[in-house]
């Protein structure tokens, strides 16, 4: 079950207080010392983007993008609302920025996420609908998410479940997810935290059908799928994890920390291939 939730998002102990994007270079690498704080910037509104998934292919969304887009600015975004807004050639230049996740993007003007993507709505679903594009025409993906299962074995599911457990609360990341539905369907969403029960896990989430809050989710061991009343049943895939890598190296490289584990940026072109190709092998 989903259910919303309100600024006492405490039940997945991410912080007592919600964390506010950076506005200068020390705060935001400051992050590498407190590694938790990245999962904090998901309880609070302002750094969630305005606008809900729309447009798109068909009309049928940009949920994977927009997902994406989202993650990329939790991960490498400073905001310096102390100088001048953007003119609007470098207004492009910065959503494009923020697309390609190679590098901290300084954006001059706001004070966060919601009034930039509340005063640039159409310039960034613009974005996110060129992206879609060039993943589906150039790339051939997202017609991939026109099938597949939304059921699997139990055992199946809890091991997915444990996976991710591992990547968001002991690797300390956001964790893109793609949700196979029935019919013609597939979402994504972002798992910002999750705390292990005796029964499952309580999941917590952000939904690009409703960007503006931080939700819950409650899976149980022994589920063979997630159901949601508006989705009905569905599987959710890790996915885009060399994305995830991407976006860390570029912050590590900002700030000047190394990682024996950082991805060369010579290799992250193929790294995208072979993200898009484990999203297609997730539904055959």
């Amino acid at each position: 079950m989903k259910k919303y939730l309100t600024v006492t998002f405490l039940l997945l102990s991410l912080n007592a207080f919600a964390g506010t994007l950076p506005t200068t270079k020390a705060d935001y690498c400051s992050r590498f010392q407190d590694t938790s704080v990245l999962s904090t910037y998901s309880t609070e509104t302002s750094n969630l983007m305005s606008f809900k998934n729309q447009g798109g292919l068909f009309n049928g969304g940009v949920c994977w993008w927009h997902s994406r887009f989202q993650r990329n600015i939790l991960y490498l975004s400073i905001f310096r609302p102390e100088l001048n807004k953007p003119t609007a050639s470098e207004v492009r230049a910065l959503i494009k920025e923020i697309r390609a996740g190679e590098s901290v993007v300084m954006i001059p003007g706001f004070a966060n996420f919601a009034e930039f993507s509340t005063t640039y709505s159409k310039e960034i679903l613009a974005e996110l609908e060129s992206w879609q594009l060039y993943d589906g025409v150039i790339l051939g993906s997202w017609i991939d998410g026109l099938k597949g299962d939304t059921k699997v074995r139990s055992e199946e599911l809890q091991k997915m479940m444990a996976t991710t457990f591992k990547y968001v609360e002991v690797n300390k990341k956001i964790a893109y997810q793609k949700l196979q539905i029935k019919g013609i369907t597939s979402h994504a969403w972002l798992i910002v935290g999750m705390i292990p029960g005796p029964n499952g896990f309580e999941i917590g989430l952000i939904d690009s059908n409703n960007p503006r809050m931080s939700e819950n989710y409650s899976y149980k061991i022994g589920d063979v799928s997630f159901h949601e009343k508006s989705y009905g049943n569905f599987v959710p895939y890790l996915e885009f994890t060399r994305e995830e890598e991407r976006l860390i190296s570029a912050g590590k490289s900002f700030c000047g920390v190394k990682g024996v584990n950082d991805s060369d940026p010579k290799d992250w072109a193929q790294g995208y291939e072979q993200d898009l190709a484990e999203a297609k092998s997730h539904l055959n």
